[in-house]
């Protein structure tokens, strides 16, 4: 039996760094798909092992085709960011694979009216963090941005969590140490994918 987790943030939660550290987890058939991204790639960065690159029109060509499970471009940058449905379910639920994936709130929603006979063979995990921390990891990350901007995002992130906390099945107090937030996301997926065998 297979089935999805969809990690959930908000900005400074730690996302990235629990993604990195389910790729290295000992977890049954797991499969972590790449998203596509518009954006240049970075020196750091691999083709087809970091993300996929891809030019803007073939991503708007791929909107148009309805291929993605998510998609969008965030705050007011210029390039997007997405999921494809066939590296989520064709290509791996169809192999029984379980998938971990982040999912923004707008996506899950739209995922839960779009795809309800999807909701089954999923679940959310949400990071959470204290709003006085998402404004303090903001104000480092982002020291340039205007107060407006600034403003803004720290609105988006408040409004982004209360609806996380409420859509969420889990939710991970994203305050612990790395290696704490690792062992109960583990903790999750593993009792799901072992009462689902």
């Amino acid at each position: 039996m297979w089935h999805i987790f969809f990690i959930m943030w908000i900005s400074g939660s730690g996302k990235w760094t629990l993604i990195k550290n389910l790729k290295n987890a000992d977890i049954k058939e797991k499969h972590i798909p790449l998203s596509y991204k518009t954006r240049p790639i970075r020196e750091h960065e691999t083709d087809w092992v970091d993300s996929y690159f891809i030019s803007r029109e073939e991503f708007e060509k791929s909107i148009k085709n309805k291929e993605f499970l998510e998609y969008a471009i965030p705050y007011d940058w210029n390039d997007y960011y997405g999921t494809k449905y066939v590296d989520v379910i064709d290509n791996w639920i169809k192999k029984s694979r379980n998938v971990i994936k982040e999912i923004d709130i707008n996506w899950l929603k739209r995922l839960k009216k779009q795809r309800p006979e999807l909701s089954d063979f999923y679940s959310t995990i949400f990071l959470d963090i204290p709003d006085s921390i998402v404004k303090q990891r903001i104000e480092k990350r982002w020291e340039s941005m205007e107060k407006d901007d600034f403003e803004r995002r720290k609105h988006a992130a408040k409004m982004e969590k209360d609806e996380s906390r409420k859509e969420c099945d889990y939710i991970i107090d994203a305050t612990k140490t790395e290696i704490e937030v690792l062992d109960e996301a583990l903790k999750i997926i593993n009792t799901i994918i072992w009462k689902s065998i």
